[in-house]
């Protein structure tokens, strides 16, 4: 899965907890030195790990899951005593991720399983009940570079004395969830080659297979870049995949179940949906639900070149039956590497002067300044407000009285990232 943006890295603690289970391109890492743990319990399993790893191991967590850890305690085969696993590699071999399993017996550890996975970067670690039957399965997702189209998918099962792998498959997209609400999660997975056939699958895994729930055919000329689980403005879950299509265009296709088979919510003409650049979905008001990226062109520009067009950017959430709502305007300028918020008394109103070192934002009604800002060195002397700063610029505004749309509305990408 290409991607034409750097993905964002979260720098979190790798084991703030050692509970059970998982909750957008390298996989977190860290030395085994680095992690804290708290508590008695937390202590003597660190102390049990290190008898069985080699001494340049690292341990590794996965990119795509919310909670980021190297290390989990699971009851997987309802033995009434928790199994000790722990994502890592060897320095010292080869970058191959590897999964170790300790089984206690008699209140010691042995080591029960530790095999290389065939990736080298960790995307996704799940340890769930896919069947309903008690017993819990491990499901990995991961690739060898940041250059491969295809991710690989594995799921073990516990055979009464080793972790035994049934499932070994291509995709490109994944989500885990109860989507058929049956109170054991499915495997929705979007596969195929682009220029050729993509498709969505909802997947349930019985008997050591992944038998087909429903599949649904998606645009074949789209080149996946971003895939993104999460909910519908309703609450609905939903799998939100960006892919580029064309020279320079973007399509996001939103995938969800509804009686009881997959569909696809809105249409690739749909003017959020499809897009003129990348843009991509994400949750931007921490509110739980994704918004959909899309943009328009501003007033005055209607017949500029492609190139020379100062986008507006839209945020929109998509309920289950198609009907939008935005939830946010901006102004992004990705050379600079900041944006400015759009107040909602002002969305549809705005367009955008350009010059050399700034940007202004004026009223469409009467061209009316609404925000300014302008750029400089940062050793540079400047007459104005400063806004902020970066390592080599400074960003101010002209204007000391306070305009339509307040200082605070401008912010470094950098700074929405921490």
């Amino acid at each position: 899965m290409r991607k034409r943006y750097p993905a964002i890295l979260l720098s979190i603690a790798l084991i703030g907890s050692l509970a059970s289970g998982c909750g957008k391109t390298n996989d977190v890492t860290s030395l085994l030195e680095t992690p804290t743990v708290y508590g008695e319990e937390q202590n003597r399993v660190e102390t049990v790990i290190k008898e069985y790893l080699p001494v340049e191991a690292q341990y590794v967590t996965a990119r795509d899951d919310l909670q980021k850890q190297s290390i989990f305690t699971e009851d997987i085969n309802q033995d009434g005593t928790a199994e000790i696993f722990v994502l890592y590699r060897d320095l010292k071999d080869n970058q191959q991720i590897r999964l170790l399993m300790l089984q206690e017996t008699e209140g010691n550890y042995q080591k029960s399983f530790d095999e290389g996975l065939s990736i080298n970067s960790l995307l996704t670690f799940r340890i769930s009940d896919l069947t309903g039957s008690g017993n819990k399965e491990i499901l990995i997702g991961g690739t060898n570079s940041e250059n491969d189209t295809l991710n690989q998918l594995f799921i073990y099962e516990y055979d009464g004395s080793k972790l035994k792998k049934k499932i070994d498959r291509n995709y490109e997209g994944m989500d885990i969830w109860d989507y058929n609400r049956d109170k054991s999660p499915e495997v929705l997975l979007l596969d195929g080659e682009a220029g050729k056939e993509q498709r969505a699958e909802l997947l349930k895994y019985q008997k050591g297979q992944l038998e087909v729930i429903s599949t649904f055919t998606l645009n074949p000329d789209v080149s996946f870049e971003n895939i993104v689980p999460g909910n519908l403005s309703g609450g609905e879950r939903a799998l939100f995949a960006d892919g580029g299509i064309g020279a320079h265009s973007m399509l996001t296709q939103i995938i969800t179940y509804e009686d009881g088979k997959l569909v696809k919510i809105g249409d690739d003409q749909d003017k959020t949906l499809f897009k003129a650049y990348p843009a991509y979905s994400r949750d931007i008001n921490q509110d739980g639900v994704i918004e959909v990226a899309g943009m328009y062109i501003p007033k005055g520009y209607e017949d500029a070149a492609f190139a020379e067009i100062p986008f507006i950017y839209t945020y929109v959430d998509y309920d289950m039956d198609g009907t939008t709502k935005l939830i946010e305007e901006r102004y992004e300028d990705h050379g600079q590497q900041f944006f400015i918020k759009i107040p909602k008394e002002w969305n549809e109103k705005v367009t955008v002067k350009k010059s050399e070192n700034g940007v202004s934002l004026l009223s469409t009604e009467d061209d009316s300044l609404l925000f300014e800002v302008s750029w400089t060195a940062k050793a540079a002397e400047f007459d104005g407000v400063k806004l902020a700063e970066t390592e080599n610029t400074i960003f101010y505004t002209k204007e000391k009285v306070n305009l339509p749309i307040p200082k605070d509305a401008f912010q470094l990408f950098t700074e929405e990232l921490d």
